[in-house]
């Protein structure tokens, strides 16, 4: 367990601040004092400005001078030596304390996302990063064991590094759900409206109808963005007793939004239970688990893959736009997924994503956006 909030000594003056109280008193400058002492300026200089230790010698030439005796100086230096030592272990103590926040939390991404408040002293970041955490100590050996199980469920690639960063992401998704007040969840009309996610997908505003929808089966729903080096695309989990689905739009495209959402739909439908609370899910994994190849099958079947390739396999080699639009017509379903689908096919370039896929930002409620 670590904590700053400790006594520190005041701070202590060296044996220049009394020198130049000397000087002053005698109307003298620094060269005065040098041709006394008969020492250079440089040697006087730094005495002044404590950068040079007083010796025994120098402490009996300066009682000399000042009508005092050497053991004064002597005392002075040695009490400023030990406070100056105090001081650099407090800032080693800091800078150790700051470079492990570093290591576990992308500090100026938060701050950028206004996740934490911008600061200019150690202590308001140290009390910044215990108010985002709701602590009043960083223990960080039990901060670090609750990173293990994003560890043990993804893929060795995935370090300690990342599962920091994931962590705090997750921290933040928990604290956001937390102020939604939303409906008893039902799970049959969970299912009952995810039978129908494709034709949402082709109204003007189905978007935002079917979080409204989405919202009215208890499922919670909101975009969070990603945090640097976590690379997610969406999480699921529950909140208290109601379900929660984010999207991090961390690729802005209309696929990726009902693909992201249908992927967590199943995740919460068949998978979250008490042996799995949470996915966090990122889909450029090389090795996915048997749980989140499940969820990405039956995103593909409520999102119509199948159908997709079966209507425009005659016409796979010269696909035109208006065949797409044909096709979305005819299974209800938006152009932008069957162009996804295509392009990860490979059976088109993935140059062709462009088409018919606005900003998704654009088409989301404000309401459902975190910016703070």
């Amino acid at each position: 367990m670590v904590t700053t909030q400790k006594l520190r000594p005041a701070r202590k003056f060296g044996p220049g601040y009394f020198i130049k109280e000397q000087l002053e008193d005698r109307a003298w400058i620094q060269e005065d004092l040098a041709e006394v002492l008969g020492i250079t300026l440089k040697h006087v200089n730094k005495i002044v400005l404590d950068k040079q230790p007083i010796t025994l010698e120098m402490a009996k030439m300066l009682g000399e001078v000042f009508e005092t005796s050497p053991q004064y100086w002597l005392s002075l230096d040695a009490n400023y030596r030990l406070w100056l030592e105090t001081e650099k272990t407090e800032k080693e103590i800091q800078a150790d304390l700051k470079g492990k926040i570093y290591e576990r939390m992308p500090i100026r991404d938060m701050i950028t996302k206004n996740w934490l408040p911008n600061f200019s002293t150690f202590n308001e970041l140290h009390q910044s990063v215990l108010n985002f955490w709701n602590v009043t100590t960083l223990d960080f050996d039990a901060w670090d064991k609750k990173t293990l199980p994003l560890l043990a469920r993804k893929s060795e690639n995935f370090n300690q590094y990342r599962a920091a960063y994931t962590y705090t992401w997750f921290h933040k998704a928990l604290l956001t759900a937390e102020r939604h007040t939303i409906v008893k969840f039902n799970k049959d009309a969970l299912a009952a409206l995810y039978n129908q996610i494709n034709s949402y997908s082709v109204k003007e505003n189905g978007i935002n109808e079917f979080i409204v929808k989405l919202n009215e089966t208890g499922v919670i729903f909101f975009v969070l963005p990603h945090l640097q080096k976590t690379y997610l695309d969406g999480a699921a989990f529950y909140c208290g007793k109601n379900p929660v689905v984010v999207f991090t739009a961390r690729y802005k495209r209309i696929d990726n939004f009902w693909f992201t959402i249908a992927h967590e739909i199943a995740h919460i439908l068949y998978h979250l239970d008490d042996k799995n609370t949470f996915f966090l899910d990122n889909f450029k994994e090389e090795h996915l688990n048997e749980l989140e190849q499940d969820a990405n099958q039956k995103a593909s079947e409520k999102l119509l893959y199948t159908d997709i390739v079966t209507f425009l396999s005659a016409k796979i080699n010269y696909l035109s736009q208006k065949d797409i639009l044909n096709c979305s017509t005819a299974l209800q379903i938006h152009p932008a997924i069957i162009i996804g689908k295509l392009a990860y096919d490979k059976t088109i370039s993935y140059a062709n994503q462009s088409l018919f896929n606005e900003n998704v930002l654009d088409l989301i409620d404000a309401k459902y956006l975190i910016n703070e």
